[in-house]
């Protein structure tokens, strides 16, 4: 009788020969695998190891990958070469793919709400109160990963990619690593570097996965566990003891992170053959923006350990047939989509995605096209990403999934925002804010807006939007009542200060001319209350209704609602006052707004003068034609790029023009979680406002100062110099392009 034991190798040995290795390596030679390690930023040094690789012909057969090792790793994966890496992190927008802000994709009325709160605090108000998981949706991130993984939309595994490839994540359910070895080749990369804080996590296959750095910052273990003979990782991490703690509670935090990092990449990168340590002391995570920086460092940590990694060479020849016949497994082409099918959108979204995307059936697909489509839909704020790729039905035909992942949290969702600034030298007015969006209210792409304000200008205000159809048309109404304090200054000084109140009720018919503008036409009926707080008994007061008609007009075509690299943003308004309130005592100058006309409008333009400069230029004016309105429904200016050297309503009358134009340098930014770029700059004021042609003016202020996009929104800290001697020193907190009043 037969061994037991030689009858269990013998089925062992065949069950192991049912697997066919695939075959990227020539024989007799060893299979090398790369493990690319995370760092955020830092791993875009991995391009440039990428780069003295095949410079030396030394082939990489097994490829994983953790966070931003996970998303190289992927591309590499994928086919694409160390150029054709290098190229696409110099062609990408890193503002937009890890920032904060998806503002240049938003539609008009995201836009606008993201000027009136430029803050970056969302909540949603799903189960109370709640935070949004991520301080980026990661849609541009989705976009550039559908990119790369089109073309493998049906693999089995990732072995029947270029380079056999694994991702590694961590399941927050089991706290547990997982190593991605088949399904969706985006999700995996998307997955891999979901790191908490920047970007919310991806639910797959019932797991929540997050950054597989926590447990395995460097997988040398995937690599060897693929078949690698020899396993060469790449750290992008500091891995020193540090001399320092901040005892700060963020220090705290901070350190205690980067503890249990260091450990897991100390452990990890123990079963390599080869290590590669990156210097990177001088780079912070979130450096993006210094990609040739850090692909000229990986490439020098390369060099250094080219005694250890020379003998994984082979010969020009063996080399160049390895190469080729990686490139004989790169797919290129994709299919012609036949159908279109939808997941995770709102009932009231999918006919409109699906009517988006059906244009893309049965024609050869353009992604750039496809893209700007998505782009349309994730601008109403509503999904933490948009995301496609290609699937096959029961068929066997070929179509598109678009997929939406929506926001946990919410909606309805509540924005925060806090307003500050100094009105004269000495007196300084605030607000805190919020505003309540909910959807679908009272039918499909309906949108309900309810603002509160505290402070000096306390008030609330809602508006209902609600689409005709599947018309671009919409009807708006909307009411409230605000309360706000008009102050009448001379020399300089506070002379007397109104109480003003106003409630109102109104409605508006609306044209939606795009994603980047609408026009109104509408009318309210409001009261308005003017009441002396400080300063002489004696003064006129106003008390009663006022009936208006507007029209309405307002386009963004930018790209942040702070600092713009470019784009034109515009607005203007007719409008018509029925009647007004009397004054008690009437004024001497008989002053009236009954049949008032007002028309007025704003623009203003950015660009880009290389990677750190912006030019601008504002421009507007307004005028009451003939009409001499009461003071409440007159222009004032003394604003930020508005004649700032003067107080806020030092300037006040029935016509008014401002032409402004700066220059902005980027000093710096601040880290992507906490703000954005930090400008310092100057700018030229010229205007005025007047009650008739013949006391028109020309005032012109030279301003300069620093404008800091932060979490709670932009902040202005700048000086004003009148060539009339006038001057002042202003902070300012929230809006920054606000026109006149």
């Amino acid at each position: 009788m037969k061994s037991p034991y030689a009858f269990a190798l013998f089925w062992a040995l065949t069950f192991l020969a049912s697997f066919e290795t695939p075959a990227f390596a020539q024989e007799g030679r060893p299979t090398v695998g790369i493990a690319f390690g995370g760092g955020s930023a830092r791993g875009l040094a991995h391009v440039g190891v990428v780069q003295w690789f095949e410079e030396h012909n030394i082939p990489i057969d097994r490829v994983a990958g953790t966070s931003m090792g996970g998303l190289i790793g992927g591309a590499y994966a994928s086919g694409m070469d160390a150029a054709e890496l290098d190229d696409m992190l110099q062609n990408l927008d890193w503002d937009q793919l890890f920032g904060a802000s998806n503002f240049v994709f938003k539609n008009i009325r995201r836009k606008e709400d993201a000027r009136a709160f430029p803050s970056r605090l969302e909540f949603g108000l799903k189960r109370g109160i709640v935070p949004p998981s991520a301080l980026n949706n990661g849609a541009q991130v989705d976009l550039l990963l559908g990119r790369i993984a089109a073309a493998y939309y049906d693999i089995t595994t990732f072995d029947d990619l270029p380079t056999p490839f694994r991702a590694v994540s961590v399941d927050l359910l089991t706290a547990s690593q997982v190593v991605l070895d088949r399904g969706s080749l985006a999700s995996a990369m998307r997955a891999t570097m979901s790191l908490p804080l920047i970007f919310p996590p991806v639910e797959l296959d019932g797991k929540v996965l997050v950054d597989g750095g926590a447990m395995n910052n460097v997988p040398a273990d995937v690599a060897r566990a693929m078949g690698a003979d020899r396993v060469v990782a790449i750290n992008v991490g500091d891995l020193a003891d540090q001399e320092t703690v901040s005892n700060t509670l963020l220090g705290l935090v901070g350190a205690t992170l980067d503890a249990m990092m260091r450990a897991s990449t100390r452990k990890s990168i123990s079963s390599a053959d080869v290590i590669i340590n990156v210097p990177v002391e001088e780079f912070g995570s979130l450096a993006w923006r210094r990609s040739a920086e850090l692909i000229a460092a990986g490439y020098q940590a390369a060099e250094t350990m080219r005694d250890s990694l020379l003998p994984l060479a082979i010969s020009p020849a063996e080399y160049q047939s390895w190469k080729a016949a990686r490139q004989g497994r790169r797919r290129r082409d994709l299919p012609v989509p036949t159908f279109v099918t939808t997941a995770g959108f709102s009932p009231s979204d999918t006919g409109r995605i699906s009517s988006l995307v059906t244009r893309h059936v049965n024609v050869p697909l353009d992604m750039t096209a496809l893209e700007a489509d998505l782009a349309e839909l994730s601008g109403l704020d509503r999904y933490d990403g948009i995301s496609w790729q290609f699937v096959t039905n029961e068929s066997g035909a070929r179509g598109l999934l678009v997929r939406a992942a929506a926001k946990s949290y919410g909606p309805p969702f509540m924005m925060l925002g806090l307003n500050l600034e100094n009105t004269t030298s000495e007196s300084f007015r605030m607000t805190l804010t919020a505003r309540y969006l909910a959807y679908d209210v009272i039918g499909p792409r309906s949108e309900l807006r309810i603002d509160g304000t505290l402070g000096s200008d306390p008030g609330i205000a809602f508006e209902l939007y609600k689409p005709l159809g599947s018309t671009p048309l919409f009807v708006a109404p909307f009411a409230g009542i605000a309360m706000r304090s008009l102050d009448v200054i001379a020399d300089e000084s506070i002379v007397a200060s109104y109480g003003q109140t106003v409630s109102l009720a109104g409605l508006n018919l609306g044209l939606n001319l795009g994603r980047d503008s609408d026009v109104r036409v509408g009318a309210y009926a409001s009261r308005l209350t003017a009441t002396v707080k400080v300063g002489n008994p004696g003064l006129p007061e106003i008390e009663g209704a006022e009936n208006v008609a507007l029209a309405q007009w307002r386009y963004n075509g930018q790209d942040s609602p702070v600092i713009p690299s470019r784009g034109i943003v515009g607005q203007s308004m007719l409008r018509y006052v029925f009647n007004s309130p009397p004054v008690t005592p009437p004024l001497p100058t008989l002053r009236t707004s009954d049949g008032l006309k007002q028309l007025s409008g704003e623009m203003n333009v950015f660009r880009s003068l290389g990677e750190a400069n912006r030019v601008f230029v504002l421009a507007g004016g307004g005028t009451s034609f003939r009409g001499e309105g009461l003071p409440t429904d007159q222009f004032e200016l003394g604003l930020p790029l508005h004649l700032g050297a003067y107080n806020v309503g030092e300037l006040r009358g029935d016509h008014y023009y401002i032409a402004s134009g700066g220059y902005l340098r980027q000093l710096g930014r601040l880290p992507d979680f906490m703000g954005g770029p930090v400008f310092a700059g100057a700018w030229l004021e010229n205007g005025d406002t007047f009650n008739n042609g013949s006391e028109a003016t020309f005032r012109t202020n030279l301003s300069g100062g620093l404008i800091m996009d932060t979490l709670i929104g932009p902040v202005l800290l700048a000086g004003s110099a009148g060539f009339d001697g006038r001057w002042r020193t202003y902070l300012g907190v929230g809006r920054i392009f606000a026109g006149p009043r």
